[in-house]
């Protein structure tokens, strides 16, 4: 009886570690063939929309809606793809912690590659694309005047708010990526939620002007 519950506790962690990493394998391989399938769509799409010349002047009436239909569509993506991204990061934590303190195993977790130049990873790359789709939306919503303007395009200005557009999401990528980086080590001391506060007493300009307190237990 004693060797069934010695055991027991060892092939819990077993159970659980399996399913961490196929929710991880799952989440992933979902982002990733949306990565893929999201820019051609969009390419397509678009190419398909303005390459018959025949019917520019009927479709030209539907690029406003359509393309910040688009917009819109691919903004929620972008949503649940930077949510992914935080779930990712905490599975792999939890998975660190499981192989080292638990298993006792050098598993995939602990041996995941770091980024390159310790910025670019999975979250750099959806950082660029999802901006680039959204700008691409953005420029056909805004490339089409009135009706009763002349000329009927107006690229520059389209031009411009879809530079705008790329410009913003990819900042905002970059600093939601920082911004799990330093929850990741604060994780990484101790595995459990923190708080906004906590996370910015890891920003060095922001630590010097913060009050130090010690971090908060929820």
């Amino acid at each position: 009886m004693s060797k069934d519950s010695d055991k027991q506790g060892p092939e819990n962690l077993r159970t659980v570690y399996s399913e961490l990493c196929e929710s991880y394998r799952a989440i992933d391989d979902f982002r990733t063939k949306l990565l893929g399938f999201l820019p051609l769509a969009t390419g397509a799409g678009l190419f398909v929309l303005v390459s018959d010349g025949d019917k520019m002047d009927f479709a030209r009436q539907f690029f406003r809606p359509m393309g910040f239909f688009g917009f819109l569509i691919t903004l929620g993506l972008f949503s649940y793809e930077l949510y992914g991204i935080k779930k990712c990061g905490r599975l792999i934590r939890v998975g660190k912690h499981l192989e080292k303190t638990g298993l006792l195993i050098e598993g995939q977790f602990r041996w995941r590659p770091r980024e390159v130049a310790g910025l670019i990873n999975e979250s750099f790359a959806a950082g660029i694309i999802y901006p680039v789709v959204l700008a691409a939306w953005m420029f056909l919503a805004l490339v089409s005047t009135s009706p009763q303007k002349e000329p009927p395009y107006d690229p520059q200005r389209a031009l411009f708010w879809a530079a705008v557009v790329f410009i913003v999401g990819f900042v905002l990528s970059i600093l939601f990526n920082l911004w799990l980086k330093l929850e990741g080590e604060l994780e990484g001391e101790k595995l459990k939620d923190y708080s906004i506060s906590d996370v910015m007493r890891k920003v060095p300009i922001i630590k010097r002007i913060w009050p130090k307190t010690s971090v908060s237990k929820h």
